[in-house]
């Protein structure tokens, strides 16, 4: 079947029309697009500041910690540890600490101190944060003893990972913090490389659009991480 002339000419000037519309409704969605694109990965990237905090410099201020806020986070660590050693003794008497954690309280600036306790008479793991106990079949005898008796620090982590070249405004990881634990044979903590027995702060670092887990050895500060090979 034959098109006529008249009816030729109208389809092709649709056809033209619809060719000349296509690419200004594609800029158009790409314009209203963008942006809202680019404001949920700014989101992902910088964690919104809490409800009424306007301090930016304020360890915590929205509910992330920072390598930066290492650098003053010492004074808290007695008042700290008193609250962890209260709650760990009140669940079992012969409790021991294995593992304490610097994160950010809930919906406020400054730091929360967290810890970990194994007992031997209930063959069991504390933890203070959750009030939840993790029953376990290690030999008691090879869980290792935090000992806090000489005091603690986290300035060195500080100075440790800003010598290593990390930028001090990078985030820490959610749901780790700074994780202080012992490394024995028994009980390993960190890369194979780092030697034992040492006590070693774990940190994992968001820089870059990477996570780069590291471990910050206590006696010196030397900073160790998993081979990538």
């Amino acid at each position: 079947m034959t098109l006529a002339p008249s009816r030729t000419r109208n389809i092709e000037s649709r056809w033209r029309a619809g060719r000349t519309v296509a690419p200004c409704l594609l800029a158009l969605v790409m314009t209203f697009s963008l942006p809202a694109l680019a404001a949920t990965q700014s989101e992902e990237a910088s964690p919104p500041p809490l409800a009424g905090e306007s301090n930016a410099e304020a360890p915590c201020f929205d509910g992330r910690l920072r390598i930066r806020d290492l650098q003053h986070a010492d004074s808290t660590i007695p008042d700290g540890l008193a609250r962890v050693y209260d709650v760990g003794l009140a669940w079992e008497a012969d409790a021991t600490l294995f593992a304490l954690r610097l994160g950010c309280p809930l919906l406020e600036t400054g730091y929360q101190w967290e810890g970990t306790f194994f007992s031997k008479s209930a063959q069991a793991f504390f933890s203070t944060d959750t009030i939840e106990t993790q029953a376990t079949d290690d030999d008691p005898n090879s869980i290792p003893i935090l000992d806090t008796s000489e005091g603690m620090e986290v300035l060195f982590v500080y100075l440790s990972l800003v010598r290593a070249g990390f930028d001090e405004d990078a985030l820490l990881g959610a749901g780790g913090g700074v994780t202080i634990r012992p490394s024995t044979d028994a009980s390993p903590f960190g890369p194979p490389t780092a030697p034992k027995p040492e006590v070693y702060y774990h940190v994992s670092i968001l820089q870059r659009g990477e996570v780069v887990d590291v471990w910050v050895a206590s006696r010196d500060g030397t900073i160790y991480q998993y081979n990538s090979e």
